[in-house]
């Protein structure tokens, strides 16, 4: 006997659409994704808008709202690999005098910056905590995907943000698998080629410590 899919049910089903399209979802895809009529899609993404689960924006797609990052973040705290990385973070920004970030891995094409601290000057790259980068062309999703040079990090300049600088490196975990990425990101000004290079050893040597907290193999 089949059994029947109820309203909570096909909410989630609605949620999960957006795990692989974080560019957003028309009214038609959704619909046509979850085997819902427009008129039961459209009553449901009401109540994910009410709730700021979902937001629509002039192009008239629907995209993640706040509250599903923020109730992430609520999670990620209970994590191990956010409370290692946590203590980590402080230093690299104290060493470099720059941001420090860790991010993960969301859908397939973007990384969500899950924790931040920031750096002390006056003049900084901002306030990434939340906010998504693409995996593509990017210091940390390069680094996430584990495309690192032979130092162990990855260097990119201009990549999100023009006069932005960043180096980034992965974290493994027990198995060997990369589960996140550190990177500082600063203004380009005020880092020179020397300092982008001392800044991605000291990345690198982190997230090395990061992996090896969370059980990585010594070669990592």
């Amino acid at each position: 006997m089949t059994q029947a899919v109820g309203p909570v049910e096909r909410v989630l089903h609605l949620l999960i659409c957006f795990q692989t399209h974080g560019d957003g979802l028309s009214l038609t895809e959704l619909a046509k994704m979850t085997n819902l009529s427009p008129a039961t899609a459209t009553r449901l993404l009401r109540v994910l808008e009410r709730y700021e689960f979902i937001r629509r924006g002039p192009d008239r797609l629907y995209r993640l709202g706040p509250q599903v990052m923020q109730l992430g973040l609520a999670a990620l705290q209970d994590m191990s690999l956010y409370e290692i990385a946590r203590p980590h973070l402080r230093q690299l920004a104290e060493e470099t005098g720059e941001s420090a970030h860790l991010g993960v891995l969301l859908g397939e094409s973007s990384v969500l910056y899950v924790d931040q601290v920031s750096s002390r000057q006056a003049v900084q790259a901002g306030m990434w905590l939340g906010r998504t980068v693409p995996v593509s062309n990017t210091a940390i999703g390069t680094a996430i995907q584990g495309r690192v040079d032979r130092n162990g990090y990855v260097a990119r300049r201009d990549a999100v943000e023009p006069d932005v600088s960043s180096a980034a490196a992965p974290i493994y975990d027990q198995s060997s698998t990369i589960v996140g990425a550190i990177n500082v990101i600063g203004p380009t000004y005020r880092i020179s080629d020397e300092q982008l290079a001392h800044i991605g050893t000291l990345v690198s040597e982190h997230a090395r410590q990061i992996s090896l907290a969370l059980g990585a193999p010594s070669y990592v």
